[in-house]
């Protein structure tokens, strides 16, 4: 089981082909780092209807709960200061291109709706609802293949059991 600690949710290299755009938050409440629900990095955020504001991609409150659209990972730290000084609260998703991140927000036992525990390299990764500690929060599980109907959001490249308790994912448009 992962840990929440300062930094969730790191590149594997200093520069990746990707493009990081900021949404307003459709809860700027969500930015206060004193709130008991506040984003932390790493958490997976879905572009609601508008187009303009993000919101988590799945409701926190019901564990189990998954993304049914595609949903993009934030990268942002709790509590930055410039994310609380923007107007509409601006937070930075990763929101294009190539990409692979270390992530401690995931849980490689669970399997939901269809998915399978995460075990093997190369394994598609979908967005859930995820308890780790005693915070709910919204993380990657791992899919289960053809049979499994949610979206895929990125592949495991290196399982947590080797790499420090952190799981690799990358993430392509090119799968």
């Amino acid at each position: 089981m992962s840990t929440i600690e300062k930094i969730n949710f790191e590149p594997v290299q200093a520069v990746d082909p990707k493009q990081v755009r900021d949404f307003a938050l459709a809860d700027p409440t969500l930015a206060n780092p004193l709130n008991a629900l506040a984003l932390i990095d790493g958490e997976w955020m879905k572009v609601n209807d508008d187009g303009v504001k993000i919101a988590r991609a799945s409701n926190v409150a019901v564990v189990g709960n998954l993304a049914t659209r595609l949903s993009y990972p934030l990268w942002s730290e709790r509590g930055r200061t410039d994310v609380q000084a923007m107007s509409g609260r601006k937070t930075p998703l990763i929101y294009m291109g190539d990409w692979e991140y270390d992530t401690r927000i995931f849980d490689a036992t669970v399997a939901l709706g269809g998915g399978a525990a995460i075990t093997f390299v190369g394994q598609g990764l979908k967005v859930a609802t995820i308890t780790i500690g005693a915070r709910n929060v919204t993380g990657v599980v791992g899919h289960g293949g053809a049979a499994d109907t949610d979206p895929v959001v990125a592949r495991v490249t290196k399982l947590a059991a080797t790499n420090g308790g952190k799981l690799r994912m990358r993430h392509s448009f090119r799968f």
